[in-house]
């Protein structure tokens, strides 16, 4: 039964992408650049002529430290959606992850205050050690 549903999911998708067709249409590359060098940096970005500008350069963070290589990029790109509105992203990509800014982006809601005030008050105070229950001892 699950693979029925699965596939009629997937012929209904195929069905749906078959009625849609888009011309391609060739957009020359203005300028481009791609700097890299023997330590891990690199440098690139390129300018397209619909107005798309990418740019992104980086380097490997304690290089040559075994479990504690990381790759570290920080970049941009732009770009005018289908409306005509501009969209830009910045971002940055490391041991922390990839974290891209935009006035476009979502942003969560703040923390409700009671959660604010529960991590503070756990935040507050050591952990306590607990002895184990009776039943575990000498298990």
């Amino acid at each position: 039964m699950k693979l029925f549903i699965a596939l009629s999911a997937l012929l209904a998708v195929a069905a749906a992408v078959g009625d849609y067709h888009v011309e391609p249409k060739h957009i020359p590359i203005i300028h481009s650049e791609l700097l890299q060098s023997s330590d891990g940096q690199f440098k690139y970005g390129y300018e397209s002529a619909n107005g798309i500008v990418v740019q992104e350069e980086g380097h490997v963070k304690n290089a040559g430290t075994k479990d504690h290589e990381v790759n570290v990029a920080h970049g941009s790109y732009s770009y005018v959606d289908p409306h005509g509105v501009p969209v830009s992203v910045s971002y940055v990509a490391d041991e922390n992850g990839f974290q891209a800014h935009g006035s476009h982006l979502p942003t969560p809601p703040p923390l409700p205050k009671e959660l604010i005030e529960a991590y503070a008050k756990v935040g507050s105070h050591p952990e306590q050690h607990h002895e184990e229950p009776e039943v575990y001892k000498g298990h």
